[in-house]
């Protein structure tokens, strides 16, 4: 990644495209391929934006986060599975997050600066945001209108809402639910085979997890019956029940798994 493609920004054109990503991924399944979904959804005018060139900003945006994503995040026909199932949109968007987080070099930095700085109920000021993308402008030689910061910093506290970390202006520390960290948790244990480097992949970064958020989710899982967890003696095992996460995905919505 040069450094101009690293410090670029996006979120100011498109927003989070939350909404537009879980209507575009949830058809993967019936194409199985981008440029056959990107026909798709153009053809058919799925996301009735108006104009082509807004439609094909926004698909360029949704293959540049989800579709190009690296290896240790869900592959697109295991997301487009799940952002198919009937499922709270919240959990949704947390999930979506995650891709979006990981894919956008400066939502990371003004994210994780938000996270290390601030505390429950602090206003988040958009001029504060501005501020810190102006530092990160200087220490870096880009240069970026006051304007377009200024839209970029609307965009991501709009984003930040939809995923729960903020309460109108303030603050505050979301309500993770099971089905985002479970899709992440079975995704890198079918990878590593290991839970404790799955409980400590930087992919659960973005949700802020601490030990006993994880702990508890962990034990919500039990509740589902979508795994066997123990721990004791310095020793974790964990079993999950099923041979595969495409199951567990065909599996949600399900009142008994």
């Amino acid at each position: 990644m040069t450094q101009k493609q690293k410090f670029a920004l996006h979120l100011h054109r498109t927003g989070d495209i939350f909404k537009e990503s879980i209507l575009v991924l949830s058809q993967w399944n019936k194409t199985g391929s981008w440029l056959a979904l990107k026909e798709l959804i153009l053809n058919d005018g799925l996301l009735q934006k108006g104009t082509r060139n807004t439609e094909i900003a926004i698909l360029r945006e949704i293959k540049r986060r989800y579709i190009s994503a690296p290896d240790w995040l869900p592959d697109a026909a295991c997301l487009g599975q799940f952002l198919s199932k009937e499922i709270s949109n919240i959990v949704k968007n947390q999930v979506l997050f995650v891709y979006a987080y990981h894919a956008d070099h400066l939502i990371k930095l003004v994210f994780d600066k938000i996270i290390d700085e601030i505390h429950e109920g602090f206003l988040v000021r958009n001029a504060t945001i501005v501020n810190y993308l102006t530092f990160i402008a200087s220490q870096n030689k880009v240069s970026w209108s006051q304007n377009t910061l200024k839209k970029w910093a609307v965009k991501f506290k709009t984003m930040l809402r939809n995923i729960g970390y903020l309460n109108g202006n303030y603050f505050t520390k979301p309500y993770i639910r099971e089905e985002a960290f479970a899709f992440f948790l079975l995704w890198l244990f079918f990878k590593t085979r290991s839970i404790k480097k799955s409980l400590s992949h930087k992919a659960f970064r973005p949700l802020c997890l601490t030990n006993e958020d994880k702990q508890y989710l962990l034990k919500k899982g039990i509740q589902k019956n979508w795994w066997y967890y123990t721990e004791g003696g310095g020793l974790v095992e964990f079993i999950p029940n099923f041979k595969k996460i495409a199951n567990w995905i065909d599996a949600l919505g399900q009142k008994e798994l």
